[in-house]
């Protein structure tokens, strides 16, 4: 197991995963496996979440960019939202976010 990165805005939250970790670690030592996986899974599961925002905001950083380029200025909200909707494949259109929310 590791620690948690050093990246961590919330000196807090850091250090409320390195207890947590730290527990998991006895649990394991004192023959406490199921503990020590249900942390570990924990983990996993946030850093996925944690990862698809990250990739959610890329997709559209990209999407929009090559639409700039495409048109050579930026879009307006109604040309966002068609752009989007032209998109064929469903995942695809599905990890770019709202106007909205970008």
């Amino acid at each position: 197991m590791t620690t948690t990165s050093t990246t961590s805005s919330d000196p807090r939250a850091e250090l409320v995963e390195l207890r947590a970790e730290r527990d998991a670690l006895r649990a394991q030592l004192d023959g406490d496996i199921p503990a020590a996986t249900r942390w570990l899974q924990r983990k996993v599961l946030r850093q996925a979440a944690a990862l698809d925002v990250l990739n959610r905001r890329i997709v559209t950083q990209r999407f929009v960019l090559r639409t700039i380029e495409n048109l050579g200025r930026s879009l307006s909200t109604e040309e966002y939202r068609t752009a989007r909707a032209e998109i064929t494949n469903e995942q695809l259109r599905d990890r770019i976010e709202e106007p909205s929310k970008v």
